[in-house]
């Protein structure tokens, strides 16, 4: 019989292990279940194996895998192979400003990120064609450096935080034994964080292989959509066009993801959740023996900068020009007359989308927040549901959110919440919660232990201790989560594609319509009669979230993505 405080504990897991069975898991036996009806001539459905034939017949289909292969394999290597430096230049510098600046990247809305490198990237308007010469609008591997400026501050973030939890007395031996400089990194430090490294190449695996916002706005404008699309985007566009049977074969490509997913995340289980060893050291003897001078490591930073934040300067000078200058050949760098235009208008007419965004986004994080602290909280002090429940977390967050699309606009449906908030806000956790519940994880594994012990003293059980003590005294972890868990939600563009289709009727008594931002700004892009100057605008104040983000967490949040076996 369990203890009254194992059945405390698993009521506090209970709520999320609920949401996810019917927003997860149930999502995905549907899908699987789709794969095998099809239509006959008649138009009745046939049950059977021609979906999973004919998926593989479609158009383009051998462009669509060798897109998601390079994707899958060349983001994440981008990536680490220029975080480890940055974040050991971050380090070295010590710097705290640094790190809020390069983050920004990563905690935009994607479909603005798309926005600003197509305005950039565009043979025709963009000013990196006039000064390289080279046409990468229409090339995979403009989805790739897309890819990589958003997730390469992330795969830094989570380096980094690794790299700061090295103990002090391992850089003291470091020192006796006369180790330093790149002879350290690679024979020390690099070892040491195994863990945070393994599960930053993961996560970047996750993020390159089901992309989906960048080409949703790119082949907006792109005469070849098929050049750059990847088996995420050709499973909505099937199920958009092609009726039931496009349906299906969209269910047996998510099924394959849903294939390809699970052996990633169990990759990042393992990866993530072993104890990291910290014998075995690496010899490098080849390597400089010495410390980065100061000067050189701010030159490669500064080198960073440019890359990371170059976009932002783009769409910031995009946004106060006029229409004829921003669509000038050759491109005008700086606008010669300041208008804001471009801001009234996308503030008049995007107005409903961003009501919707902050409704949902708002909506979302508290949900989350009732869900998964309690859950997190669970399962790392009391190990409820041992690391298989981690495990089914981190399972779903690998899922490309694309899967649950087709189930849910049936649940939605079948609730009569398609099309409105409530169904945005119940259905936003099953891509947010994961994330939340992992970070919270993390943050209530190095809480104090003795908070605990002192409110079982006084009597208390496992509800009181979290609710009066634990969660009030959690201010940071909560804080920190509680605003990604917004940016996330803020940025979110399948659901809100999928799941609504009117914008917000301004009607607070009786609300309908949901389309949010990202609506706004990646759907209407690459329309010919579209105010350019109003996109940018727009894009610009949807930043505005994730620049309060990194400025309350900039002290807190590198804490948050410290992996197991990390933490000193």
């Amino acid at each position: 019989m369990r203890s009254p405080t194992k059945r405390q504990a698993t009521i506090l897991v209970l709520p999320a292990l609920i949401y996810l069975i019917i927003f997860a898991i149930y999502p995905m036996i549907q899908n699987f279940i789709l794969t095998f009806q099809s239509q006959s001539v008649t138009g009745s459905i046939v049950w059977g194996l021609n979906n999973y034939i004919n998926a593989f017949k479609i158009f383009g289909i051998s462009q669509v895998f060798y897109n998601t292969f390079l994707y899958t394999l060349a983001v994440p290597l981008i990536d680490i192979l220029l975080a480890i430096p940055l974040a050991t230049f971050l380090k070295k510098l010590n710097k705290p400003y640094l790190l809020p600046i390069v983050l920004l990247s990563s905690f935009i809305p994607l479909v603005t990120g798309a926005v600003m490198w197509v305005f950039m990237l565009n043979p025709i308007t963009g000013f990196m064609y006039f000064i390289a010469k080279v046409d990468l609008f229409t090339s995979p591997w403009s989805i790739v450096i897309i890819d990589v400026w958003t997730s390469l501050p992330l795969a830094t973030l989570i380096i980094y935080s690794g790299l700061k939890a090295i103990p002090p007395h391992i850089d003291e031996a470091s020192q006796m034994d006369g180790l330093a400089g790149m002879r350290k990194l690679f024979q020390i430090d690099l070892p040491y964080i195994k863990a945070s490294l393994l599960s930053a190449t993961v996560l970047m695996v996750i993020y390159g292989s089901f992309t989906f916002d960048p080409i949703y706005v790119a082949s907006s404008s792109s005469t070849s959509p098929f050049a750059i699309m990847d088996i995420s985007y050709l499973s909505y566009n099937l199920y958009e066009t092609g009726g039931l049977v496009g349906r299906g074969q969209a269910a047996v490509l998510m099924t394959l993801m849903t294939v390809v997913s699970t052996v990633i995340a169990l990759l990042f289980v393992r990866l993530s959740l072993r104890e990291t060893t910290r014998s075995g050291r690496l010899r490098f003897k080849f390597m400089p023996n010495r410390e980065m001078p100061t000067k050189i490591a701010w030159f490669f930073v500064l080198l960073y900068l440019v890359f990371l934040l170059l976009p932002f300067s783009w769409l910031l000078l995009e946004s106060f020009k006029t229409t004829a200058e921003i669509i000038a050949i050759p491109p005008v760098i700086f606008p010669s007359i300041v208008t804001f235009a471009g801001y009234f208008m996308s503030v008049t007419v995007g107005q409903p989308y961003f009501i919707s965004s902050i409704i949902v986004s708002l909506g979302t994080s508290l949900l989350v927040f009732f869900i998964g602290a309690p859950a997190a909280y669970s399962i790392s002090r009391h190990k409820t549901g041992g690391l298989k429940f981690i495990a089914l977390i981190l399972f779903v967050y690998s899922l490309p959110t694309v899967i649950f699309m087709i189930p849910m606009i049936e649940i939605l449906k079948s609730v009569s919440l398609l099309n409105s908030w409530w169904g945005l806000i119940i259905t936003y956790p099953v891509f947010v919660m994961p994330i939340t519940i992992w970070m919270l994880f993390n943050f209530y594994s190095t809480f104090p232990k003795h908070l605990d012990e002192a409110a079982n003293i006084d009597g208390m059980s496992v509800f009181g201790s979290f609710y009066r003590v634990i969660l009030r005294l959690s201010g940071d972890g909560i804080s920190v989560t509680l605003l990604y868990a917004f940016i996330i939600a803020w940025g979110a563009l399948i659901f809100p594609l999928a799941l609504s289709y009117t914008p917000f009727n301004m009607n607070f008594l009786l609300p309908g319509g949901a389309q949010t931002i990202t609506i706004f700004i990646g759907g209407t892009i690459g329309h010919e009669a579209f105010n350019y100057g109003e996109l940018s605008a727009a894009s610009v104040i949807s930043l505005i979230p994730s620049i309060l983000l990194i400025y309350f967490a900039r002290k807190r949040i590198d804490k948050l993505w410290r992996v197991g076996g990390t933490v000193g």
